[in-house]
């Protein structure tokens, strides 16, 4: 039997984020709505806030 890679690709943040519909050159978190920075490694700190233990 071969082995198999088990492990799950993460998933592009930027999926996890809807574009923000006002002037704001933002990101909106699909999860709790909150207004992220779309430049940067905001949106991944953001997602990563999310998955830690004690996140929201």
């Amino acid at each position: 039997m071969a082995d198999e890679d088990l492990t799950a690709a993460e998933p592009d943040v930027m999926e996890l984020f809807d574009t923000d519909s006002g002037s704001s050159p933002g990101l909106v978190c699909r999860v709790c709505g909150s207004l992220v920075a779309g430049s940067g490694d905001y949106p991944r700190a953001h997602w990563a806030w999310h998955e830690a233990p004690n996140g929201a």
